[in-house]
């Protein structure tokens, strides 16, 4: 049986950007440490609830009301629309900086049969060649698992180099970003430590609830040392008694024969509450700024003033995260795709339909007077 151990240290480190590494006996680019910066990406949008709004609402205002025209085309076997593809790509776009779409040409090479989004997160990119060229990708369903889900090789997109084996290709689009020449980084990058401290402190009150007696408590028993069977009952016998918020408040009785004898319990002094709002708004301005969020109004987070009743403010807001946030962004899938829609068979120009504000007006109704 294990002791109880009444110290222990542990050892936290920054998130730091990912390295770009050509590893011996692989084919592919490794991306980050372990070759799992993207799953990290996906953590930190899974845990962090101001991050996972801003990507979100950033996503949805660019994905808008979806295309003009062509929005409703079929593009696949699966009954994907281009609508339906326009949405996936908008949230992997901000989310990872990239998005990737499988391609599959007819037998004849000189049309575009399906199109299909394929998660980002899935896709390493292969070594370039001698002319700095990316000739091929693999796609694995769990990166952290090689051996049983073996990545598979797919070729780049190509206009000519398209039949045969080479029919179904990867699509990988990045816009430029100096010194990520193989994959691109989230627009973000700059808040990822923040970002990850959001998720650890709202981790942190949730253990200090769940576990109440730590960092709260230290009790210190002056009966003798028990042995380690007895030592590992008493832990477990407090633990239960007193952890947790559903044992807030109860009594805790101690019977000895001397006052010598009695158990000692020291409170832990802690950060108070104004240190963790202060925290908070730190964090939460951090986050925003990264992702350009001109107003927390925008996102459904409310401000020390309270939901604004003024149209108009936030409606200048909106246009203001339009024009320097959304509309740039748009206009690079919108670019990107053009070629791929073309070789589809839609000779349309792409444009997305904006996304509009709608305000409800609330009547009170006043009770009539006697």
């Amino acid at each position: 049986m294990k002791d109880i151990k009444a110290l222990q240290t542990i050892s936290l480190k920054a998130i730091e950007l990912p390295q770009f590494k050509e590893i011996r006996g692989k084919d592919w680019v490794s991306f980050g440490e372990k070759n799992l910066f993207p799953e990290l990406l996906i953590d930190l949008y899974q845990s962090s609830s101001i991050h996972h709004t801003c990507v979100n609402a950033t996503a949805d205002a660019t994905a808008g009301e979806g295309f003009y025209t062509v929005g409703t085309e079929i593009i696949n076997t699966q009954g994907d629309t281009l609508n339906d593809l326009l949405e996936n790509i908008a949230i992997d776009f901000v989310l990872f900086g990239s998005y990737a779409i499988n391609i599959i040409w007819n037998r004849a090479g000189d049309r575009i049969a399906e199109i299909y989004h394929i998660p980002v997160a899935n896709i390493r990119s292969g070594k370039m060649n001698e002319e700095d060229v990316v000739e091929e990708y693999y796609y694995s369903n769990h990166w952290a698992n090689t051996r049983k889900y073996e990545p598979v090789r797919y070729p780049a997109f190509s206009t000519t180099d398209n039949r045969g084996d080479n029919a179904s290709q990867i699509f990988y689009f990045k816009p430029y970003t100096p010194g990520a020449d193989v994959y691109a980084l989230p627009e973000y990058q700059a808040c990822l430590n923040d970002i990850e401290l959001d998720k650890r402190i709202s981790r942190f009150h949730n253990a200090h609830i769940s576990q109440g007696m730590f960092p709260g408590l230290f009790i210190t028993l002056t009966n003798g040392m028990a042995s380690p069977e007895e030592r590992q009952m008493i832990y477990r016998d407090l633990e239960n008694s007193f952890s947790g918020e559903g044992n807030a408040g109860k009594l805790f009785l101690s019977f000895v024969d001397s006052p010598d004898r009695k158990p000692i319990v020291e409170t832990i002094n802690q950060a108070n509450d104004d240190y963790y709002i202060v925290l908070q708004d730190r964090i939460m301005n951090s986050i925003t700024t990264s992702h350009r969020v001109t107003s927390t109004k925008l996102i459904g987070i409310n401000d020390a003033s309270g939901f604004s009743n003024n149209a108009d403010e936030i409606e200048t807001a909106y246009a203001h995260f339009l024009s320097t946030v959304i509309e740039p962004k748009q206009k690079q899938l919108t670019k990107s795709l053009q070629k791929i829609v073309r070789a589809f068979g839609l000779n349309v120009e792409l444009k997305i339909i904006p996304s509009k504000l709608t305000f409800t007006n609330t009547v009170q109704t006043l009770p009539p007077t006697l």
